[in-house]
């Protein structure tokens, strides 16, 4: 089969829709599938595990100023799509974005059958949604009504489409995948002895660039009573940005139980997960968060706020615990309970891997060809 996946963005763009889209061009193109991802940043694959091609659509300066649907920028994008799809002639076409990549395809002239994911920023009424910025409930509404698979990657995802008016027979319920194989091998990395930190030393890990919605002040508020009553716990924070929030820890005194890694590749950033004892997630807003995924691959117990992704993926009370977003206090209680009790730890480990053997990219990349 020729498999089209159409992308607004790609890598060496580092996001997790990005990686969703190389792990499902991996998983096909494994799978005996010629893929091509249609994009609008690369021309050619960057990633080294890439076995499929890449082609780059243009996009008309001033479209994410003034609105991707608006004339000229639509029209333009649509034909510079059009013309790739042409001459790559897909038999299935995976979009991700109902806007603007599923409106570019709804819009065609003559319209394409095609399936669409919704990643979050389409579909989200938070400030940096493009809903908000740009009123395009009817565009999106269009896009995923015309699939023929609307994908929600949550329960959360499901409920804002039906809300927005997307009818329950065009959606279909397909969650994110990982990895497996990557984050289970063995890996030649200390993670402890890079941070500094003694080999009994139990680690708190966050992983995620800065933004306002992973909310890292209250997850280092709440760290905060944690580290007051237990010693030798740390908590480490690997992305991009994110010692942005350094003021705030100075101010808490926090400097010797927080750490920032950076941003992490590879074999270190299979190492980290492997290493961590608990992983924390004190976001505000997800979708279907690929780092809960990439811990539970590992094995981590996990403590995370109750909130889209996140809510679906860890089992309260069997996998990890599930709190509130910003209450820094019963975030703080759940961490406590895991730093203190290291056979629940294991127990919740062995919980964790049996469940995210649901979820690798093998058997998610099977569902959504079953839609063709």
């Amino acid at each position: 089969m020729k498999i089209a996946i159409l992308s607004p963005s790609f890598l060496p763009a580092v996001g997790g829709m990005e990686f969703v889209v190389h792990s499902l061009a991996v998983e096909w193109g494994k799978q005996g599938h010629e893929v091509l991802v249609v994009n609008a940043v690369s021309e050619r694959p960057t990633h080294p595990e890439a076995n499929y091609s890449v082609a780059r659509f243009q996009t008309m300066r001033g479209a994410p100023r003034l609105g991707y649907h608006r004339f000229p920028f639509s029209g333009y994008t649509r034909r510079s799509i059009e013309k790739i799809l042409r001459g790559f002639d897909p038999d299935f076409i995976s979009a991700h974005m109902g806007y603007p990549t599923g409106h570019w395809l709804e819009s065609a002239r003559g319209r394409r059958r095609y399936v669409v994911t919704c990643h979050g920023r389409d579909i989200t009424h938070f400030d940096w949604g493009f809903r908000k910025r740009y009123g395009i409930d009817r565009q999106l509404r269009d896009a995923l009504n015309h699939s023929i698979g609307a994908i929600a990657i949550s329960t959360h995802a499901r409920r804002m489409m039906e809300e927005l008016g997307v009818s329950s027979s065009v959606i279909r319920d397909i969650p994110n995948g990982v990895d497996l194989e990557r984050f289970q091998k063995s890996v030649e990395f200390d993670f402890r002895k890079r941070l500094g930190l003694e080999p009994e030393a139990l680690i708190v890990l966050s992983v995620g660039r800065e933004h306002p919605q992973k909310d890292y002040k209250t997850g280092i508020q709440a760290f905060l009573r944690v580290a007051q009553a237990e010693e030798n716990v740390y908590y480490v924070i690997a992305g991009d940005k994110v010692s942005a929030h350094q003021t705030l820890i100075d101010e808490l005194d926090l400097s010797e139980r927080v750490r920032f890694s950076g941003v992490l590749h590879g074999d270190a950033m299979v190492g980290a997960y492997q290493q961590s004892d608990i992983f924390f997630s004190s976001s505000i807003w997800e979708m279907m968060p690929l780092v809960v995924l990439e811990s539970m691959a590992t094995g981590l117990p996990a403590v995370v706020t109750n909130v889209s992704g996140s809510q679906d993926l860890v089992v309260d009370g069997e996998t990890g615990f599930v709190v509130e977003p910003r209450k820094a206090e019963a975030l703080a209680d759940a961490l406590l309970d895991l730093v203190r009790d290291q056979d629940k730890r294991e127990r919740f480990r062995q919980n964790v891997l049996r469940r995210a053997s649901d979820y690798s990219w093998d058997e998610i990349s099977r569902r959504y060809l079953s839609l063709a």
